[in-house]
């Protein structure tokens, strides 16, 4: 089957209008060679209206070496949290853990942001509006909401991000690859320094209007518990036999009542980040991601 690609290509008419070539080196020889770009040729036949049964395959095969490299970096990031975890484990960061680090930071902070923010809540009621944010801070919203609907929650190329793509792909053809001829090329920008300069001061500003709102909400409560103590009301014996009870929010009150350090500056606003240790080799663990 190459047999015939290779031929096609080395004839002297062979032409791949309005195709690119790109240039690579052969990781043995040195030698420049040739790849072929496939998913351009793929849109090129899309607006010519031709060969829709290559331009199918071409499709379903970047679509699912996309979301292959979705699962190899879920995988990554998976492993590496166990690393981190282990009581055991003293293997020193390297270049590529600290990539996967950077990227789930990211990818973490604009999931909670826009959970917090402007995401639909399925079990809180939404507190956020953009006209609370003044507006030299509402384009560095949307920009990361942008990013969330477009690149993060769901999968999309999104919109350039200072100046460049953070995402770019392509399906290629590689004529001097016998054993793989087809492949899938990946640049991921996991972190864009502007970017996340913009968005810490979104967040720090946002943050802000949240801890007023916490602490509004609180008091509310509060004056409605006094008024119906001063009137008691049998509200305030039901209250009574209703003592915490849960073992994980019994330890975040001890870790509030030996006055940790909040982590916002409302009052009454305390929490416990539960860590599991990880003592256990996992199943398959020498395999890497495939």
């Amino acid at each position: 089957m190459l047999a015939a690609i290779l031929d096609w290509l080395r004839a002297p008419s062979a032409q791949l209008p309005l195709v690119s070539e790109r240039a690579t080196w052969h990781p043995t020889s040195m030698t420049p060679l040739t790849v072929y770009d496939l998913t351009a040729l793929g849109a090129w036949l899309v607006d010519q209206n031709s060969h829709p049964d290559l331009v199918g395959a071409v499709r379903r095969a970047m679509d699912v070496s996309s979301a292959h490299r979705d699962l190899d970096e879920a995988l990554l990031a998976l492993r590496l949290l166990r690393r981190l975890t282990s009581g055991s484990d003293e293997t020193a960061l390297d270049d590529a853990d600290l990539t996967t680090i950077v990227g789930s930071l990211m990818t973490n902070a604009v999931i909670l942001y826009a959970r917090a923010t402007d995401t639909q809540p399925i079990d809180r009621r939404p507190w956020f509006g953009i006209s609370k944010l003044p507006q030299s801070l509402r384009a560095a919203h949307r920009e990361l909401m942008r990013l969330r609907n477009k690149e993060v929650a769901h999968f999309g190329k999104g919109e350039p991000v200072d100046g460049a793509p953070l995402l770019v792909e392509a399906l290629v053809l590689r004529p001097f690859d016998k054993e793989h001829p087809i492949g899938h090329l990946s640049s991921r920008a996991h972190n864009r320094a502007a970017l996340a300069k913009r968005a810490e001061g979104l967040v720090e500003r946002v943050l802000a209007l949240a801890t007023q709102a916490v602490s509004d909400r609180h008091t509310e409560v509060c004056r409605a518990l006094t008024e119906l103590a001063k009137n008691h009301d049998p509200v305030m014996a039901r209250l009574r036999g209703l003592p915490l009870a849960d073992p994980r929010l019994l330890a975040a009150e001890a870790h509030s009542q030996e006055g940790a350090t909040r982590s916002t500056s409302a009052r009454n606003y305390s929490r416990v980040a539960v860590v599991e240790i990880h003592d256990e080799a996992a199943p398959d663990d020498e395999s890497g991601p495939v």
